[in-house]
């Protein structure tokens, strides 16, 4: 269960590979990533939303990321369980098509997010942010946090082998004797991450963040005839199927 934790966590880690899909704007496979999450949130049917999840396989195909992929996959297998059970019992009617919905929404939706930030480095998806005019602090901020993913998966590995040789057996006992010895792992985290913090907040004070205001960069990012047809083709998409879905003219 801890290998399958940490798996997740690095199931959204930035590959770098030289594939058509890595080299697009970041601002595209955003574009890829809102348009493909809010059609398959229109769909209740189970149909769509496999269309939907074998067109994301044909660009994790492209992107050369099919063994990292498969991994986050592999780790919603028990959440996908969990929610197909839970939406059979708790729908009033057609119990099976709507649970296997639902289940498909999560699966697709984890592919498509998988796909954008195991083919977007984090300093290509700032740019991209500041490109769209948000500040540099909060764009600081968000690309930390998916530079730490990666950081918090080998630290949390790191605690686990260390209390494993310790004595500690995570795999027995009932849930509530699990969660209790979960408690020596997560304390001495949070506290590591924390000092973390502190000392990335010193590093950056060392280097007198926020003493200029005009900021210049070591390279820039420009959209690409390919990615602004791309992001033209999902947009004219996406209006289409919300007007056939506003019209009734595709399964809800």
């Amino acid at each position: 269960m801890s290998h399958t934790r940490i798996a997740i966590l690095r199931g959204f880690e930035f590959r770098e590979k030289n594939t058509i899909i890595h080299r697009l704007d970041p601002r595209a496979k955003a574009i890829y990533t809102i348009v493909m999450s809010i059609i398959t949130l229109m769909f209740t049917t189970p149909l769509p939303l496999l269309i939907i999840f074998l067109a994301s396989f044909i660009v994790v195909l492209l992107a050369k990321v099919v063994k990292e992929w498969a991994s986050t996959m592999k780790c919603i297998i028990i959440l996908s369980l969990f929610i197909f059970v839970v939406n059979y019992l708790m729908a009033p009617t057609d119990k099976l098509n709507y649970a296997i919905s639902m289940t498909m929404r999560l699966i697709t939706l984890t592919s498509v997010f998988s796909i954008f930030f195991l083919t977007t480095s984090p300093e290509d998806f700032s740019l991209a942010l500041l490109k769209l005019g948000v500040p540099y602090e909060y764009t600081l901020i968000f690309t930390m946090a998916l530079r730490f993913i990666p950081t918090l998966a080998r630290d949390l590995q790191m605690i686990i082998d260390a209390q494993r040789s310790r004595g500690l057996e995570l795999e027995k006992g009932n849930v509530i004797q699990r969660v209790k010895k979960f408690l020596p792992i997560l304390v001495p985290l949070v506290v590591y991450e924390i000092k973390r913090s502190f000392m990335v907040a010193e590093a950056l004070e060392a280097r007198a963040f926020g003493a200029i205001e005009t900021r210049t960069y070591f390279y820039e990012i420009k959209m690409k005839p390919l990615d602004w047809i791309l992001s033209t083709l999902l947009i004219m998409l996406l209006t289409l199927i919300v007007f056939l879905y506003l019209t009734n003219m595709l399964p809800k």
